[in-house]
């Protein structure tokens, strides 16, 4: 073993072993190296990454921060805006609430004559202010666009005139709202028993109107058209008169149906009625935009007369007294008193059992006179066939 230790080619494989190693050694320490420096640049961009990462999220948390207070201000001062608003607007209506009760305590005294008309019933509303005054509201008091025409629709405080809109109701006049199947519900109905059923109208609202003042004329439309179709128009001789009515009836019930009252300024009765009504020449019927009027019962409160007022009340009879009521709901009778209430007339079941059946009468009645109509025309047709076609 010594012998090979010592020969020149062992110490050669020693040197090389030794050089290998040493080689081995080096690079192992290399690899080492590079390992950690890519491992240095690797960990130093994540760091980077993860530092301009919690960057974006601080600026993200700053920005929701900053947002969420934006919001919570505005919320806030919406809040603060919808207070002040609803106090302005709590204390306008306590203001007006004040205003109206001054007023109706004046127009009271108004009404009483004790006292001057109140200085805010001077002026007038307007739906469109500053534009073009609606014609056909100037001179009917009504429109059939309403308050969404493009006019201007002027309605004073008070007037001498009220309106009581679609207070008279009959079935001829509801021609416009029928089906396709009642295009002949005129023929339910003639002539002489539609005006029986405003004259029975007419005198029962007489003496009611008579109660407030003098009255010049009244005037009921006979229109089919929406805005005018049964529009009762009651002329006073003063403007107190017609406050007294437009106060005493405005939300009272006739007939279970509630009356609404307005004031009206007409240019003229002249200008407001059809000219060509009562000379039967209106081309457009019923459904013209001009009053078109019943003729009142006797003359009276017409055109052409302004009768004294009546300090008498025509007595009504019991089967109507239940149509003037301060709500729709009838109440019942606890026998009859010779001290009834004006404003709470009621009717026992006779009475409402009696107009049913006078009811019910006029409707067989219309439907039999139908009926022989009808036949009429058959047998005319068949003797107008037997003429043209002789055997």
């Amino acid at each position: 073993m010594d012998s090979i230790s010592k020969t020149p080619y062992y110490k050669k494989w020693l040197a090389e072993q030794e050089s290998l190693d040493l080689f081995r050694e080096q690079e192992e320490k290399r690899a080492s190296i590079l390992a950690h420096q890519k491992w240095e640049y690797l960990e130093t961009l994540a760091q980077e990454r993860w530092a301009r990462q919690q960057k974006l999220l601080l600026e993200e948390e700053v920005k929701r921060k900053e947002q969420e207070a934006l919001i919570k201000k505005e919320w806030e001062k919406e809040q603060e805006k919808e207070r002040l608003e609803k106090e302005a607007k709590e204390k306008e209506e306590k203001k007006k609430r004040l205003q109206y009760e001054r007023i109706m305590e004046e127009m009271e005294s108004f009404i009483d004559g004790t006292g001057a008309k109140p200085v805010a019933l001077n002026t007038s509303t307007e739906s469109n202010p500053g534009k073009e005054p609606c014609q056909f509201f100037s001179k009917v008091g009504a429109c059939r666009f309403k308050d969404s025409c493009s006019r201007n629709h002027i309605r004073p405080a008070i007037s001498h005139i009220i309106l009581l809109p679609g207070f008279y109701t009959h079935l001829s006049l509801d021609v416009g709202t029928q089906g396709e199947y009642d295009t002949d519900i005129n023929l339910e109905f003639d002539h002489n028993e539609r005006y029986r059923d405003f004259e029975e109208f007419f005198d029962d609202i007489t003496p009611e109107l008579e109660k407030y003042g003098r009255i010049s004329q009244i005037r009921v439309c006979s229109n089919t058209e929406p805005h005018l179709r049964g529009n009762v128009y009651v002329a006073y001789q003063s403007e107190r008169s017609a406050a007294a009515a437009y106060k005493a009836l405005n939300g009272r019930y006739y007939a279970s149906r509630m009356i609404s009252v307005e004031f009206v300024n007409l240019l003229s009765w002249k200008a407001a009625a059809c000219g060509l009504q009562f000379r039967g020449k209106c081309p457009k019927g019923s459904k013209c935009n001009f009053l078109h009027v019943f003729k009142n019962p006797r003359g009276k409160y017409s055109f052409y007369e302004t009768p004294a007022h009546s300090s008498k009340r025509l007595s009504t009879t019991p089967d109507r007294d239940w149509r003037w009521t301060p709500s729709p709901e009838r109440e019942p009778s606890g026998g009859r008193t010779s001290n009834r209430r004006q404003d709470d007339w009621e009717c026992d079941s006779r009475d409402e059992n009696g107009k049913t059946d006078r009811r019910n009468s006029s409707r067989r009645s219309a439907r039999s006179r139908s009926k022989e109509r009808q036949s009429e025309r058959s047998r005319l047709s068949e003797r107008r066939s037997a003429h043209a076609h002789p055997q």
